[in-house]
């Protein structure tokens, strides 16, 4: 399998027909999370990329593909364990590929609505409760699960069939949760929760409730000063981050001067 995949992501002719994909997808859904980050990354996501984006899979794959990776073996593996482990490359990967099949049939609708919708809610309840915040693992590669959580729930929202103004308050409180954390981020996870800003603002977010979350950001009620310097930290850099983006898209003009002033 690892040949065929590498000769998917080279981008080389293959006779598709002449590969029993289901035994494929079976073969990427088994190492999703495996710790070889050649494996992983380089060959299984890229070959997920190649294979959803270029419209390889029937609407049967994707559908057994999409249920596979958000149930509690994926996206959910042991999310309630508070101990670092590497089934974070799971939940994380499960993430991106969830991502993609969103965001393609955000362009092509094929997909049951009902999947969908089951899919947006589990993708916005996904970063809330996601607590291994590592970037990069040494010998393993990346897990950036708040970076990879952050694509998935920025597709989540900009789908079609996200029209539930109580989620897009729930995927705003799941950017706090990560936020308010005593993990410094370093992986500039900050720049990837920026579409989520966009396709929340796009769903009808004012510039009036971005900026009353923005402040909500700064109310830290921590006695422990190093654990509040951490919080602090998050919270300016993604600050930062939000100012320049808003600058340059010329958006959120009240939420721009706040910042700035401030």
């Amino acid at each position: 399998m690892k040949e065929y995949l590498e000769t998917i992501v080279r981008k080389e002719e293959i006779n598709l027909d002449l590969i029993n994909i289901d035994e494929m997808l079976q073969f990427m859904l088994q190492n999703i999370g495996n710790p070889d980050a050649y494996l992983r990354d380089d060959l299984i996501y890229r070959g997920f990329c190649e294979l959803i984006l270029n419209e390889k899979l029937t609407v049967e794959q994707l559908v057994v593909l999409l249920n596979t990776c958000m149930d509690d073996e994926h996206l959910y593996l042991n999310i309630s364990h508070n101990d670092p482990s590497d089934d974070v490359f799971t939940r994380s990967f499960s993430a991106l590929v969830i991502a993609l099949i969103l965001g393609k049939d955000r362009e092509n609708r094929k997909l049951p609505e009902a999947l969908i919708l089951e899919t947006i809610q589990r993708s916005v309840d996904y970063l809330k409760l996601e607590k291994d915040y590592r970037g990069f693992v040494n010998s393993k590669g990346w897990a950036h699960a708040v970076a990879h959580g952050s694509d998935l729930l920025a597709e989540a929202i900009a789908h079609p069939l996200m029209k539930d103004l109580h989620l897009c308050h729930k995927a705003l409180q799941s950017l706090k949760s990560c936020l308010h954390t005593d993990y410094a981020f370093i992986d500039k996870e900050e720049a990837r929760m920026l579409p989520v800003i966009d396709a929340l603002l796009d769903k009808g977010l004012t510039d009036e409730q971005l900026l009353a979350w923005l402040k909500e950001l700064h109310e830290i009620e921590i006695d422990e000063w190093h654990m509040k310097y951490r919080y602090e930290w998050n919270v300016k850099k993604f600050e930062a981050t939000l100012l320049r983006h808003l600058l340059k898209t010329n958006k959120c003009l009240l939420t721009t001067n706040w910042i700035i002033k401030n």
